[in-house]
């Protein structure tokens, strides 16, 4: 794994120059939560970058049932190994305390907890009430920050 690298000072990692008709060479990139040693992660699960459309996959390492950091797959076509500011440090965004870890549906004004089956039924409803072109939209439903998902407004 590379060495840990000033992302404030760099954000995009060291350059990696390369010449004409080469192709581009691997990096690995990666980040761990701070005192946590690579030989420690249980297991390293293959996923792709939720944070953009590029394509790029890494790998999550895991310890103890949580996620303890990221790093790049050399393999990948895409990003060979490296990973932007957002997929190498977002992922602690996980841990935090105020993240939501249940489905919510605005009712009457209030934000009520919902089982993750009923999450599903009402977010593929407010796609197909979206995809709907007769619809206009001011009566799509609402999507607020505050809330996954919103029931979709009735169909006249």
């Amino acid at each position: 794994m590379q060495s840990e690298v000033d992302r404030i000072a760099r954000p995009w990692g060291e350059r990696t120059p390369y010449g004409p008709h080469l192709g581009w060479p691997v990096r690995v990139d990666s980040f761990l939560d701070p005192g946590v040693p690579a030989d420690s992660v249980a297991r390293w699960v293959q996923t792709a970058s939720l944070l953009h459309s590029s394509g790029d996959a890494m790998d999550i390492g895991v310890a103890g049932g949580r996620i303890v950091g990221v790093r790049g797959r050399p393999q990948d076509r895409v990003n060979r190994g490296r990973l932007g500011p957002k997929d190498l440090f977002a992922w602690q965004a996980d841990h935090s305390r105020d993240r939501l870890t249940t489905p919510l549906i605005r009712e009457g004004g209030h934000l009520v907890a919902v089982g993750a089956a009923l999450a599903g039924v009402l977010g593929g409803g407010l796609a197909v009430h979206l995809q709907d072109p007769a619809a206009g939209a001011a009566e799509h439903g609402t999507r607020s920050p505050n809330s996954r998902c919103s029931r979709p407004p009735p169909r006249a």
